[in-house]
């Protein structure tokens, strides 16, 4: 029998649809972990759980090395709030977070919030992102908020603890495990009758969205025999196979040592999501995150299949994507460049025409199924309500998609001006766009 225990009473409350989810701090990082990612504590900040009513659950752990299991091997906890209408419409939203690039990192994160379930909030609330006609969410639904604790956007598995070199410690990959967990979990609970399904998620979690949303869709398509739309939402998740600035590699050094991991001297993106690939032993088979029909096109580099350009044209659920061409933290992270220099601010409009180059497998040929919202805004938690494009805002866009009002070509709605707007993306209302350097220096 599998049961799911939690700590408080089921009340309702919703967040707002593309709210970035965020988890609280916990325990401080240990003294003696010099090595840990700079990013590892901006993301704690950044990525914490609103709290609310709607009861921290825990999978259970009665499969031995098969188990769902966060960072430190705590059982993994998430929040359900039922529909009180006893509506058949299902969201479940997936949390950000960035990835842990070496164990010392992964390490560094399993004594937080971003690795284990001990420090989460006894209660957190969960948002309907089932569009209404008019842009609206609808108000009631089944809702599921997946919290993030395995480093690698819910991807990897290994049955046994993994060593983290030059400690005593270790730390445990069940990504794929706690997805896998939650679609149980969600089946026994009524999605068995789900009509509608939308997965969505930010940054990591966007990246977990375009990764999985076929994962769910194949269960949904074989267990939810009244199933009539089954669709995803990931939000600033597309992550370009991109250089930095400097073109360093983290070496001297390598994994496991400050250099691989900090912006100006690290690896680039591409060589970390190759490592976490290799470290979290990202498959293809039934304990694999990875999508099979990606591995016939990457045989020799299968970490490719890790990273969104090269796997969302084999996604078979249709998507809606919301995200800027200058994502804030890719220019940060991925360009490591503070633009400084007019050779950097270059780069910086370079990386917004490569974003729309490796964009173009979504909609190849005007041919789609997919839509997306994106902006030039210079962002990763965007101002999404007040940016509009073509008279609509994001979610308007989306609904209009969602119901089939607009098809193909005409779902893919993109600022085509320079960094945020041109430079009329300011003031208050648009606090949250990175200020970029006009006229260039």
């Amino acid at each position: 029998q599998i049961i799911y225990t939690h700590r408080a009473k089921m009340v309702s409350p919703l967040m707002t649809l593309l709210s970035m989810s965020t988890v609280s701090l916990g325990t401080p990082l240990a003294p003696e972990l010099a090595r840990c990612n700079p990013e590892t504590a901006a993301q704690i900040e950044l990525n914490q759980i609103q709290e609310g009513a709607v009861p921290l659950l825990f999978l259970p752990q009665n499969q031995g090395g098969d188990s769902p299991a966060c960072l430190d091997g705590s059982p993994y906890g998430f929040y359900f709030q039922p529909s009180t209408t006893n509506s058949t419409k299902w969201s479940v939203n997936i949390n950000g977070g960035g990835w842990c690039y070496d164990e010392v990192d992964c390490l560094c994160r399993a004594n937080t919030s971003l690795g284990t379930s001990k420090v989460l909030p006894t209660t957190g609330s969960c948002s309907c992102i089932n569009p209404n006609e008019d842009g609206s969410m609808d108000q009631d639904c089944n809702c599921i908020h997946m919290p993030y604790s395995d480093g690698a956007s819910f991807s990897g598995f290994r049955s046994e603890p993994w060593a983290v070199p030059g400690t005593a410690s270790t730390i445990t990959f069940r990504g794929i495990k706690n997805l896998d967990g939650i679609i149980d979990f969600a089946m026994a609970h009524g999605m068995d009758k789900a009509t509608e399904f939308v997965v969505t998620g930010g940054s990591a979690g966007g990246l977990s969205t375009f990764l999985h949303a076929d994962r769910f869709a194949g269960r949904l398509k074989a267990e939810s025999p009244g199933i009539k739309k089954i669709a995803a939402a990931p939000v600033v998740g597309y992550f370009l196979d991109h250089d930095n600035f400097k073109h360093t590699s983290g070496f001297p050094g390598g994994p496991n040592s400050p250099a691989w991991s900090t912006p100006g001297t690290g690896a680039n993106y591409t060589m970390w999501m190759k490592y976490i690939h290799t470290m979290q032993n990202l498959t293809f088979g039934a304990d694999g995150g990875l999508m099979q029909a990606c591995q016939i096109k990457h045989l020799d580099e299968p970490w490719l299949c890790f990273m969104s350009p090269h796997m969302n044209d084999v996604i078979d659920t249709p998507f809606f994507m919301f995200n800027s061409k200058y994502d804030a933290w890719q220019l940060a992270n991925e360009f490591q460049s503070n633009w400084v220099t007019k050779e950097e601010q270059e780069g910086v409009l370079q990386y917004g025409l490569d974003f729309m180059e490796q964009l173009q497998p979504v909609y190849t040929g005007g041919v789609t199924k997919n839509g997306a919202f994106i902006t030039s805004c210079i962002c990763h938690g965007c101002p999404w309500p007040a940016l509009t494009l073509e008279g609509k805002n994001p979610n308007e866009h989306y609904a209009d998609w969602f119901y089939g009002k607009t098809s193909g070509i005409d779902s893919m709605h993109i600022d085509p001006r320079l960094p945020n707007g041109n430079g009329t993306l300011t003031g208050a209302t648009f606090k949250s766009c990175t200020p970029y350097p006009y006229p260039q220096a």
